[in-house]
């Protein structure tokens, strides 16, 4: 079950990947100013917000199984559409309907995860899913690379929708739920949910830390172009070398969680001071990533995405941990929502007028501050980690 899971999020993230590695090349051919990729940026990221809110919810309504195969048949179809295209708009369409449906990825594994294991082995099955993203990360850049230089970059959409359309005979087939509860009347309201303060922890928690990874995401390849005058085959190496430690900072980071949950350690304790770590390494690393020469940047950048990833995957715990399964979804969705929304203005339309005046570094600097922050919102908000009343 943990292998189907892990492998949608693979794909999921090689579909997203594709734009943001391809981007000089896109650039060139398509002539996109900054301002218009940050545009076609921001298209993908409000739908994949919407997605969160809208399809987080209907997957505790419809269940795992059902709402997630129907999300993946409609992200693979939007995948292979980029194939059809020819101008900016285009681009932004297809990027629009890919986010909206890519955005019943993470609610739907978390909530599978939150049925299938227990806290203490939560955490390091939290860790080896979010490495997915890691994975795709890793193996992508290099393999879009030579690809588009071999078939050209429509080729590679065409092959990560087949990979798509694959796992979706493998989910249909062999994935069971480990229990079958009857479906709700009604879901859990928004209003309730509202009432209690880990809600809001999650919300403000992923304002403040989802645009730093998105802005990973979408404008290293342009960084290291515009600022260290790397070429294609040089971002190919730099980006997942990047990706596969953070893929290591995923694994660790459930993995000690888990151990210090087996030894005894409170939740609270436990969750808490594995945030503030990954938290403390992400403001310093970036800072003096933004400082060094482009070797010294690929690396203290890795370190960096390592802490992220590690933060993340402790993160997206939070709400199995308070949240009865039934809500799980919906409190994900809303929680992607709002870090999505929040990456549309800082990670995706603002770099785009804002780079070219004042350079990265203000940008990333700014950005990272938001872990700290994220700490303090989560401590205040989540208290001792009680259950929460529904």
């Amino acid at each position: 079950m943990l292998a189907l899971l892990f492998a949608a999020t693979t794909i999921n993230y090689l579909d997203r990947l594709l734009l943001s590695t391809l981007s000089p090349v896109l650039r060139d051919e398509f002539q996109f100013s900054s301002a218009l990729y940050g545009n076609i940026s921001a298209a993908f990221q409000a739908s994949y917000a919407l997605g969160f809110l809208f399809l987080g919810r209907w997957l505790d309504r419809v269940g795992t199984k059902k709402g997630l195969f129907v999300a993946a048949a409609v992200w693979s179809t939007a995948s292979i559409l980029h194939v059809t295209v020819t101008s900016a708009s285009q681009f932004a369409i297809w990027r629009a309907l890919l986010g909206f449906s890519e955005g019943a990825n993470f609610p739907a594994a978390f909530k599978a995860l939150a049925e299938w294991f227990p806290p203490e082995e939560r955490s390091l099955a939290t860790g080896i899913l979010n490495a997915g993203v890691n994975l795709a990360s890793v193996a992508g850049p290099p393999l879009f690379v030579a690809l588009t230089a071999h078939y050209g970059w429509r080729f590679c959409f065409f092959a990560v929708s087949a990979l798509g359309f694959l796992w979706l005979l493998a989910w249909a087939t062999q994935y069971q739920p480990k229990s079958i509860p009857a479906p709700a009347s009604t879901a859990v309201s928004y209003r309730e949910l509202f009432r209690h303060r880990p809600t809001w922890g999650i919300v403000f928690g992923k304002i403040l830390v989802d645009p730093t990874w998105y802005f990973l995401l979408f404008w290293l390849p342009l960084y290291f172009r515009d600022v260290h005058k790397l070429d294609m085959s040089q971002i190919g190496w730099a980006l997942p070398f990047i990706y596969f430690m953070s893929g290591i900072g995923s694994l660790i980071g459930g993995w000690a969680n888990g151990r210090l949950l087996k030894h005894g350690w409170p939740l609270q304790r436990t969750r808490l001071s594995g945030l503030l770590l990954c938290a403390c390494i992400v403001s310093v690393a970036a800072y003096a990533a933004m400082h060094s020469n482009a070797l010294n940047a690929v690396l203290i950048f890795s370190l960096a995405a390592a802490a992220h990833q590690s933060f993340s995957s402790i993160a997206f715990m939070l709400p199995a941990d308070v949240f009865p399964s039934s809500a799980v979804g919906t409190v994900l969705g809303l929680g992607g929502f709002a870090g999505a929304m929040s990456s549309v203005v800082f990670s995706a339309v603002l770099p785009g007028y804002l780079v070219p005046i004042f350079g990265y570094t203000p940008l990333v600097v700014t950005l990272t501050c938001g872990y700290l922050c994220a700490v303090a919102v989560t401590w205040k908000t989540f208290g001792r980690f009680q259950p929460v009343p529904l």
